[in-house]
Formats: structure tokens, C-alpha cells, sequence
């Protein structure tokens, strides 16, 4: 938008950016399905109006898409600094770094890429979630009957062609940016990282990459948003079984979890050798330790002007013990369960809403008070 003039470049304002999409895309939408009478339509599926995934495209997918610039940008923008402000890149490394830094940037300014993204919207334009779930082929307020069979409507071709290719535009364009993090990222796999074995976060000083890209969760959550509300309308309107959906639901799962966690995977053989290295070194350090404290306070004799009881050696002994714990714990992966959990949980929360329209609210309140009772 700000290439094109609808938005000032140095706007933040969700909500201009929200306004400004509703006019080009929902909107147009409404006024021809009002001028062709299929506002509401003789059927819920040849009704504009009662489109679940239409509200959900336009007044959910697009919003979550704008927050996520200012929730997920920033913090992948600081994982990124984060390698050399915590130390972990080598001073004879910092040219490969500031490289790679100029190159990120040339590729998500690259007008060309951004032109490529806007031919695969165009042609993705006619592929909604309608096709994955084989109901595009039904009648529906974007077509019209003639005498020489079906066809697309005005608003119909407006959707198509305008308001869907608008929408994803915007997804292709944070899939770009999160592969130029990935390729960012190979190039920090590539460099010899000042790793701590014994870093608190488990993961030798990486532990930020997992929280960083957690934040992504936020685009997994604009399109179930949209998944949502396709099956809503299959369930309410349409008496579907939710079980019809259950492999698609989680094969999509699965396809956000690898989406926003495979790119940390780059760092699993630094780690690896890090973590192995690391206990090998303590185990060593530890072996001499405990071999010269059990020769002086046990099998030898006791320093005379030293007591046992509060001896610095003692509390030596201990932390010694647990930086040998940390360093066989270390991960070979810089995210945690819980990021895995975080996930999955923002990205099934649009699917929450279903459970309304398969079981009463009563018996929800039942299960609900069951599971915290």
C-alpha cells in the first residue's frame, strides 16, 4: 500500500491500513452483491452476507496481518541484533554478519520479488480455502446461472480478481520476509557462535530465537481464522460433521508448526557439538575438582586452620555439580515445548467458536467447571 500511495510511509496506524483495505476489497463486494441481489441470496451459500470466511478474510486474516508487522517485525528484527549485542559473533566474523545484513535488506526491498508475489496472488486468487475443502464447485453469491451454464458475477470477478489476490499479496509477502530470515539464519549457522554450554535458557546463549519466532504464530492465526469460520459455515449452515475436518485441521497443525520452527533447525548440529564439548570439558573439570576435594577433606588430612563447616570449598563443590547439570541439559534445539505449545494454542484459537456449534453451552460450562474442579 505504501508503494502505491494509499498509505503514508511513515504511517503505523492499523486502523488507516484496515480502512483503507476494507474500501479496496469488502466494500466494492458489498455495493455489487446489493446491485445483483445476492446480498442475501435464496440459499446461506448464495448469500454475500452470510459468508463466514468473507468477515474472516476481511475483518480478521488482514487485521492479525498488520498487528503481526508490529508484534513478530520487531521481535525477529531483534533476534537478529541480538547475535552480535550478546556477544556471540566473533570480531573476525562481524563483516560476514554485516553482509549478510546488507543483503537481507536488498531482498525485502526487491521490487522484483514483490512483483513475483503479486503474479502468484493474481493466479491465487482463483484458490481459497474452498478449493482445499472441495466446496468451490458449488453455487455460491460470486456466481450466476445462465443459459449457457454457471458463471462468475460481477462480484465474483471482483473478488477473484481484486479482493483475495489483495490478501494474498500480504501473506506472500511475510512468507518472503521469513525466508530471508531463514537465509539470514543459515549464514549465522554457518559462523563458529560464542556458545555457552551452561547458559541458563538450555540452549547456549540461542534460547531468544524460540521466543522470536513464536511471535509468527500470529500469521498461523489469521489464516485458521479464516479456515474457522468455512467450516463454521459447513457446520451451521450446511450440517457437516466436524469429523469430515478433522485430518485437515491437523495436517495443518503440523504444517505451522514446521513453518514457524524448521528454520531454528539450521542450528541443531551447532548446538549439538556445543553441547557435547561442553560436557565433555566439565566432565573433566568436575573429575579434577572432586578429585582434589576428596584428597583434602576426605582420604587426606584436614588443613588445621581450616573448618569444614562453611568452607568455600563446599559451595564450590555445589555450583561445580550444577554447571555439569546444565551442560549435559543443554538442548540441541533452540526452542522449548512450551514455544511448540504457544504455537499450537494461537493457532487453534479461531476454531474455539466451532465448539459452540456442536454442543450446547450448557454442557461446554459442564466440561469446562469438570476440568478446573
Amino acid at each position: 500500500m505504501q508503494r502505491i500511495g494509499l498509505i503514508k510511509a511513515d504511517s503505523r496506524s492499523i486502523g488507516r491500513r484496515m480502512v483503507a483495505f476494507l474500501l479496496i476489497t469488502w466494500v466494492p463486494l458489498l455495493v455489487f452483491s446489493l446491485i445483483e441481489g445476492r446480498a442475501i441470496g435464496p440459499t446461506p451459500r448464495e448469500s454475500f452476507l452470510l459468508d463466514f470466511a468473507t468477515y474472516a478474510r476481511f475483518f480478521l486474516a488482514i487485521p492479525l496481518i498488520f498487528v503481526a508487522e508490529a508484534v513478530a517485525g520487531p521481535r525477529i528484527r531483534g533476534a537478529g541484533l541480538r547475535f552480535v549485542q550478546a556477544g556471540l559473533v566473533r570480531p573476525e566474523d562481524l563483516p560476514v554478519v554485516e553482509a549478510a545484513v546488507v543483503r537481507t535488506r536488498e531482498r525485502r526491498e526487491s521490487v522484483l520479488a514483490e512483483l513475483i508475489m503479486l503474479g502468484m496472488a493474481l493466479a491465487g486468487g482463483w484458490f481459497t480455502v474452498e478449493t482445499w475443502t472441495g466446496t468451490d464447485h458449488a453455487s455460491s453469491w460470486s456466481s450466476v446461472t445462465g443459459p449457457g451454464g454457471a458463471g462468475l458475477s460481477i462480484t465474483g470477478l471482483w473478488y477473484h480478481l481484486v479482493a483475495v489476490p489483495i490478501l494474498q499479496f500480504f501473506a506472500f509477502r511475510w512468507l518472503w520476509r521469513l525466508a530471508i530470515w531463514t537465509m539470514f539464519l543459515f549464514t549465522m549457522a554457518r559462523l563458529k557462535l560464542n556458545l555457552i554450554a551452561t547458559h541458563p535458557d538450555h540452549a547456549g546463549g540461542l534460547g531468544f530465537l524460540g521466543g522470536a519466532h513464536a511471535s509468527l504464530a500470529i500469521f498461523a492465526m489469521a489464516l485458521s481464522c479464516i479456515m474457522s469460520a468455512h467450516v463454521g459455515f459447513q457446520l451451521y449452515f450446511e450440517g457437516a460433521s466436524i469429523e469430515s475436518y478433522r485430518s485437515l485441521l491437523i495436517a495443518y497443525l503440523v504444517v505451522v508448526e514446521i513453518v514457524c520452527l524448521a528454520p531454528l533447525l539450521l542450528f541443531a548440529p551447532m548446538l549439538a557439538r556445543t553441547k557435547r564439548e561442553g560436557a565433555r570439558l566439565y566432565s573433566l573439570l568436575a573429575q579434577n575438582y572432586n578429585r582434589a576435594f576428596e584428597q583434602k577433606w576426605v582420604t587426606g588430612k584436614p588443613p588445621p586452620d581450616e573448618k569444614l563447616l562453611g568452607s568455600a570449598d563446599i559451595q564450590s563443590l555445589s555450583d561445580l555439580g550444577n554447571a555439569y547439570s546444565f551442560a549435559g541439559g543443554m538442548k540441541i534445539l533452540p526452542f522449548s515445548q512450551g514455544h511448540i505449545l504457544q504455537i499450537a494454542i494461537v493457532a487453534s484459537l479461531p476454531g474455539l467458536p466451532l465448539a459452540l456449534l456442536i454442543m450446547p453451552v450448557g454442557q461446554i460450562l459442564k466440561l469446562l467447571a469438570g476440568a478446573l474442579l
